[in-house]
């Protein structure tokens, strides 16, 4: 049984449907609009394209002539700037370049709507005076409660991360006795187990449960024979960085489903963020996708839970002073000239208190930020030779946000000098194919055009 597509498979998580339905609207904007074009043009320049979801959405457009295009085509001056390498040690082309990784206008466009719609529903929870009323805490996935939780007020926010670890721990202990049942007996009770299963992979796939946006089809064709990086630098319509990091999500994927007979090895492998857990479920293997949740879950658990401690002691702490302030005037001030001897926290505004603890890093992240160094080291000792410079130039080159990572760590010389004039004849030419586009001089040239934008589209 594969859950993504089960009768439980869509994910109720009110913030998680906001972002689905911004995934689906970015790049239909209005971009005409002055404003939005001036400032979508500007945010593509700074973050060198979009994250490989966003970008898999825009090279799925049926029309990329319109939308989008016309915007990235503005960008491309700005960004043929941050190539001369006299501007390389200037503090704002390297915030540039050492921020693309994370970086996406679409994915800080949804942030930014996603943000107003959890202060929103933080503002109706607080109004009602019972967080437990409507049951809306239950139905936020984890990544999103934490969003939520961080504008409410300390006193709220202790009930409700109280509630939430409650419910986490729960969930984790129902899919712990589903597998336990199911190893007991040899057969898994699909019946009894589908609903369970559905609830607790939208509480931490989130919209990733959605089935995922596909590309469109050149890494599946460029990994087809399998090439080596050697291989991969001379292909014609992708990215070699892109292949290479593909080719280690797929080694992950078959090691996650080897690891998932041995209990104690499976943590070095198992995922606990969104996609790479949704990514895990997509292989259809019911018991395994189970045992990835239940252990995503245990971490979501303890990551919430860990932050009950200091909202005790900051409860305890706001009810005291307010305690002593009413007091009088004279037992406050005394009070606060005794606190400045104290080591105690900075004081945050009301709702904002200290961060939450980091969460746990997922292993399959931490295998693609390893991958990614690696084949960025590989890929300039190969480039110190003539041939493979060569065989560079012929191919596709880069995609924007792997040529900043190799860019920033390439000696002065040589290869650093070929990277950058390399970019700079692709985007240049890029430029041209669109100005004749829109002068109805290149028409019908549609896969040409998915080519070039596969730059802007870091598509791992």
């Amino acid at each position: 049984m594969n859950i993504l597509t089960s009768e439980f498979g869509a994910c109720v998580c009110p913030l998680c449907e906001t972002a689905a339905k911004c995934d689906t609207n970015y790049f239909s904007r209005p971009f005409a609009d002055p404003d939005i074009f001036a400032g979508t043009s500007e945010a593509i320049s700074e973050t060198l394209g979009f994250c490989p979801r966003h970008g898999a959405i825009l090279l799925n457009q049926e029309r990329l002539s319109g939308g989008v295009i016309p915007v990235i085509h503005d960008a491309v001056p700005r960004l043929r700037l941050l190539l001369a390498e006299k501007y390389l040690q200037k503090h704002q082309v390297q915030q540039i370049l050492f921020g693309t990784d994370g970086a996406c206008p679409a994915c800080a466009y949804t942030s930014r709507v996603l943000g107003r719609q959890a202060a929103s529903l933080a503002r109706q929870v607080s109004g009602a005076g019972d967080w437990r009323g409507p049951g809306l805490i239950d139905t936020l996935c984890a990544g999103h409660f934490q969003m939520f939780a961080a504008n409410l007020a300390l006193e709220i926010r202790l009930g409700v991360l109280t509630g939430y670890a409650h419910h986490l721990e729960q969930m984790a202990q129902k899919i712990q006795a589903i597998l336990g049942a199911a190893q007991d007996t040899d057969t898994w009770p699909l019946e009894d187990a589908a609903a369970t299963l559905n609830r607790a992979f939208d509480l931490i796939g989130g919209r990733a449960a959605v089935e995922s946006i596909s590309s469109d089809g050149a890494l599946d064709d460029a990994l087809m024979p399998l090439p080596t990086l050697v291989e991969a630098i001379a292909l014609p319509h992708v990215c070699p960085l892109c292949v290479e990091a593909e080719r280690v999500r797929q080694r992950w994927l078959q090691n996650v489903q080897k690891s998932a007979g041995f209990g104690q090895d499976a943590w070095l492998f198992f995922p606990t963020c969104p996609e790479h857990v949704a990514a895990v479920a997509r292989i259809g293997e019911t018991r395994l996708t189970a045992a990835v949740v239940s252990l995503a879950l245990d971490v979501a658990y303890r990551h919430v839970h860990k932050q009950i401690p200091t909202l005790v002691r900051a409860v305890n702490l706001m009810k005291e002073e307010a305690r002593i302030k009413a007091e009088g005037p004279e037992v406050w001030r005394e009070y606060k000239r005794k606190k400045t001897y104290r080591k105690r926290p900075v004081q945050k505004p009301e709702g904002q208190s200290e961060p939450a603890p980091r969460l746990v890093k997922c292993s399959a992240c931490e295998w693609a930020e390893i991958a990614a160094e690696r084949a960025t080291d590989n890929l300039l000792k190969l480039l110190h030779e003539k041939k493979h410079r060569d065989a560079y130039s012929r191919g596709y080159g880069l995609c924007l946000k792997h040529f900043a990572r190799v860019y920033l760590v390439a000696h002065k010389g040589a290869v650093r000098a070929m990277l950058a004039e390399d970019m700079q004849l692709r985007l240049s030419e890029f430029a041209r194919g669109l100005d004749e586009l829109a002068c109805g001089k290149n028409t019908g040239q549609d896969v040409s055009l998915k080519t070039s934008l596969r730059r802007f589209c870091n598509c791992i």
